[in-house]
């Protein structure tokens, strides 16, 4: 991505900034999302993670409305996006696998990065679906804010909310995690100030992590790592935490020292092999 006149100085590896003059919108989405995907398939097995194939029929295919080729293209093209800026201009586009790959996607494709986002997300592919309300489509946070200005971010500000509660009541934990990070003004990224205040909902969420550690050792250092909360609160926010896990997570327990690779939590770093995965839990 080029930088401009409308960009942001600053070194784009540094956090972030809070994204300038949100405010939250009503929950209710311009479309409804799609349910995803289900974490668990009928056996609970995953299915074997297959090489992207090669650039133009993956196109091809997303054109033809396949929802888990153009989710593999909005990941692969954030990922693109990321080491270009990363890089810095004299390497932006280097891949050290396929040199031409993503400066030809970048390049050709770059463009289309919301539409096919948002095409898979709106199919139930739970990675874009993540993907999306993430605000991935826009680029690399803090690099541009150009895209405050466009028709997109004005629809993605409305769907974005409820694109995520989808993958939350799928049962990925992953979900959870960004709508407790969401708060943050500089670690939510384009969903920080998006969503409205609620105390309750906001400590239920931090309550589920400790409820995903389980019996780990680590889940009692989480716990003790919350801030103080009024007890009243504290106490309804566990008993809704627990609800939660129960409900939408099916008592899902996840190491919280396990890689993403070693499928903790695997849409973190999908790459676009997750799509369309069923990912089992450690223990289920």
């Amino acid at each position: 991505m080029r930088r401009g006149h409308d960009e942001v100085a600053g070194d784009a590896s540094e956090p972030a900034a809070p994204l300038p003059g949100l405010t939250s919108l009503p929950v209710e989405p311009s479309a409804k999302p799609t349910r995803a995907v289900a974490r668990y398939d009928a056996n609970g097995t995953p299915r074997p993670v297959e090489p992207l194939p090669p650039l133009a029929e993956l196109v091809a295919r997303a054109d033809g409305g396949d929802a888990r080729a153009a989710c593999q293209l909005a990941a692969e093209l954030h990922a693109c996006r990321e080491k270009a800026v990363l890089a810095g201009p004299r390497r932006r586009g280097g891949n050290e696998e396929h040199p031409n790959r993503c400066s030809d996607l970048i390049e050709k494709y770059g463009g289309r990065h919301f539409n096919y986002l948002r095409q898979a997300a709106f199919a139930g592919e739970p990675e874009a679906m993540l993907r999306y309300a993430k605000g991935e489509a826009f680029g690399v946070p803090g690099e541009s804010y150009a895209f405050l200005s466009t028709p997109d971010f004005d629809t993605w500000r409305r769907e974005a909310p409820a694109m995520l509660q989808a993958v939350f009541e799928a049962g990925y934990p992953e979900a959870a995690l960004h709508l407790m990070l969401a708060q943050e003004p500089i670690f939510g990224g384009q969903l920080a100030a998006l969503l409205p205040p609620d105390p309750l909902r906001e400590r239920a969420r931090m309550e589920l992590m400790v409820l995903f550690a389980g019996q780990h050792p680590e889940a009692a250092k989480i716990a003790a790592s919350l801030p103080r909360a009024d007890p009243a609160l504290q106490q309804e926010a566990q008993a809704l935490a627990r609800r939660w896990h129960l409900e939408y997570f099916n008592g899902l327990e996840v190491d919280p020292n396990t890689e993403p690779t070693d499928h903790g939590m695997p849409l973190m770093a999908g790459s676009g092999q997750a799509c369309s995965q069923p990912i089992p839990g450690l223990k289920k």
